[in-house]
């Protein structure tokens, strides 16, 4: 999607009231390490994501760890040594013409992947701001399927049930065979005027596609069809600036016994029931970012750098953390004893997760993080806009 001058500088405007108002309020909070987190192995995967916004993430799947750059690499990596097992480059893809393969490779966006990893049917998965979605054996990294849709993936597809589900740049959603990347459906969502430059992930989960909208809505699509079985706002725009009204759920919905979970960005966290879309309770907070659920305890960064952690049973706030208040972190990830958020300035931040007290810092790249690390509960994986991908444990 195309912005104009003045939706840019809204966005731009938005998170930079995220990320500080002055350099005096980006102090960091003292923090006395309490424990210690060993690198693993670290290792670079071409040349990140830059300054660009991406939705690409490190991926762990059966000992692996998959990690993309927006120029077009995409790397497999033995999870317990950083052995590189395959590359594959994007833009040396064969099937293409030789003019596009020319065009693609001189670009200086190269291949622009911008959303991804996900895994499902023996394949990765990921999009590109070029309008394709792409799919490659997990074993090999030989390419399996590349198809065109019409708009920007700017997230990572959703894949389960014989589909991979991809959410556009348009606010569109497009379904492929897993086998081929045929297109089996397509539904439409009108955009607003005026959008936060990113979407969310959808997920498959009871024969049902969950999505989020950038007009404040959530709701669920029959996988094999397309159709919409409902859809109901969490967020609906109010006050006299366009930043004010600005209501996107750019959070990736998280789905647990039968409970979707969603926040919109000027909105409210919802818990909503899967099969209808009643709401069964809502909370004042407000994100873009991921959150994460573990047990009971919802875990979210709210959209000034806020953390929470949530009773999703009821909503019940069980802690809040405001120590890196103004500051631009990623969402949070689980980690054992720990959650695990990361800041623009390259710092990577453990909190205890049952009470929220910081237990540790470390510093890595400083050209930041941007997006939240993953966890298998052995290791954390971690990734900065530079393309240094690190692998950490601790006892």
């Amino acid at each position: 999607m195309r912005f104009s001058v003045k939706q840019l500088a809204v966005v731009l405007v938005a998170f930079s009231l995220v990320a500080c108002s002055s350099k005096e309020k980006l102090v960091l909070p003292e923090v006395q390490n309490q424990i210690s987190p060993k690198k693993v192995w670290s290792t670079q995967v071409g040349k990140g994501v830059a300054h660009f916004e991406s939705g690409l993430k490190p991926l762990i799947h059966n000992q692996r760890v998959y990690m993309a750059s927006r120029e077009g690499l995409v790397m497999a990596f033995e999870l317990s040594s950083g052995k590189r097992l395959w590359t594959y480059d994007l833009r040396k893809d064969n099937t293409l013409s030789t003019l596009q393969q020319l065009r693609q490779r001189f670009s200086s966006d190269n291949a622009r992947i911008s959303g991804g990893i996900s895994q499902g049917s023996g394949n990765i998965y990921f999009g590109t701001e070029n309008g394709e979605v792409v799919a490659l054996n997990a074993e090999t990294g030989e390419m399996s399927w590349r198809v065109q849709v019409p708009g920007e993936v700017l997230v990572s597809p959703a894949v389960g049930e014989g589909f991979v589900v991809a959410k556009l740049g348009t606010g569109a959603l497009i379904g492929l065979s897993s086998d081929n990347g045929e297109q089996r459906w397509i539904f439409e969502n009108e955009q607003p005027p005026l959008t936060m430059r990113g979407t969310s992930e959808p997920v498959i989960e009871s024969g049902g596609v969950i999505y989020g909208t950038a007009s404040g809505r959530v709701g669920v699509l029959i996988v094999d069809r397309g159709f919409q079985a409902w859809e109901e706002n969490i967020a609906t725009p109010k006050g006299s600036t366009d930043l004010s009204r600005l209501v996107d759920v750019d959070a990736k919905p998280i789905v647990v016994a039968g409970t979707i979970y969603s926040i919109a960005f000027n909105g409210e966290l919802h818990a909503l029931e899967l099969r209808t879309g009643q709401q069964l309770w809502k909370r004042d907070y407000a994100s873009f970012r991921n959150m994460t659920v573990q047990g009971t305890v919802l875990y979210l960064v709210d959209s000034v750098g806020r953390i929470y952690a949530i009773d999703r049973r009821n909503g019940t706030e069980l802690w809040s953390q405001t120590g890196l208040h103004r500051h631009f972190l990623t969402g949070p990830a689980v980690y054992k004893d720990y959650l695990v958020v990361g800041d623009n300035k390259g710092n990577l931040h453990w909190l205890d997760r049952n009470s929220g007290d910081f237990v540790a810092r470390q510093s890595f790249d400083s050209s930041g993080f941007f997006r939240e690390p993953v966890s298998n509960n052995e290791v954390l994986v971690i990734s900065t806009r530079d393309g240094e991908l690190t692998v950490l444990q601790t006892p």
